[in-house]
């Protein structure tokens, strides 16, 4: 964790909270919470259909809001998709692109969640570039792609083109409202994360791709986040061993107490820092 970086909390709902009496209660408790945790980005992505009701719970609260996809375009044809027009006037400021389930079960190409990305950076709201391994695997998979020894140049040019593509011709001055989680897909809804030396070397290959790309002071600025199986009880070693600004939340982020622990963790991991 960087100290010159505000640490980020993203919680995921995905389509865990549907009705609006449970997501309004929901975010009541988060809202409530948060008075006391100043210093943290905490954002919430709720399901397409409460993101109104939880805006109107949380407007005037630190919590941010934000949409877990927007269409690629501000408005017109096309059907389904959920514009940022309708965030903006939310006073949504974060979007979630690239997630692996977009990717993989949407087809959605690098092209697309690059006029994505573009499209919220110049509505002054930030992304959030999911980049990761897009296939399923078991954990003996996983141990066993980690014993093949061309796995980990394998891992940094996927990264690095994903990072590339995802932020082509983005420009330096918008760096900072960047957010970069990395989101295996083999580590998502599981039982466990994915350990944290693993997740050091990945996020190190995307510090190393932003590098690459903007220079040094992208990493100054980037956010770098890890979304996959995080709990209160592994964050802390997974924060601290891979350098993290933060953490993307799925299941554990629709459980206000399970949250409140992570959310002292980091707090306790950024005042070590501050001493």
């Amino acid at each position: 964790m960087n100290n010159q970086k505000k640490p980020i909390i993203i919680m995921n709902w995905s389509m865990r909270q549907n009705h609006m009496k449970d997501a309004i209660e929901f975010a009541k408790q988060i809202s409530d919470r948060r008075n006391s945790d100043a210093g943290i980005d905490v954002v919430i992505l709720p399901s397409m259909g409460t993101i109104y009701p939880v805006h109107e719970v949380i407007k005037d609260t630190p919590v941010h809001l934000g949409a877990q996809n927007i269409g690629s375009i501000e408005h017109g044809e096309l059907s389904g998709e959920f514009s940022i027009e309708s965030l903006i006037d939310m006073e949504g400021t974060f979007v979630e692109l690239g997630h692996w389930e977009r990717r993989k079960l949407f087809n959605e190409t690098d092209d697309i969640i690059n006029k994505k990305v573009k499209l919220a950076l110049n509505n002054n709201v930030s992304p959030i570039l999911c980049v990761g391994e897009l296939e399923k695997k078991d954990a003996d998979n996983v141990i066993d792609d980690l014993k093949n020894p061309n796995y980990e140049q394998e891992l940094e040019q996927e990264l690095f083109l994903r990072v590339f593509n995802g932020l082509y011709s983005v420009d330096k001055q918008d760096l900072d409202k960047i957010v970069i989680a990395y989101t295996p897909a083999w580590a998502v809804g599981q039982s466990k994360a994915a350990g944290a030396p693993h997740i050091k070397m990945a996020t190190s290959f995307i510090r190393k791709a932003l590098t690459r790309i903007f220079g040094e002071e992208a990493n100054e600025k980037v956010r770098v986040v890890y979304g996959g199986s995080v709990s209160p009880e592994n964050s802390i070693t997974m924060i601290k061993m891979a350098d993290l600004d933060g953490v993307l939340l799925g299941r554990f982020g629709s459980d206000s107490n399970r949250l409140q622990q992570i959310v002292d963790v980091i707090k306790n991991l950024k005042a070590e820092l501050d001493k």
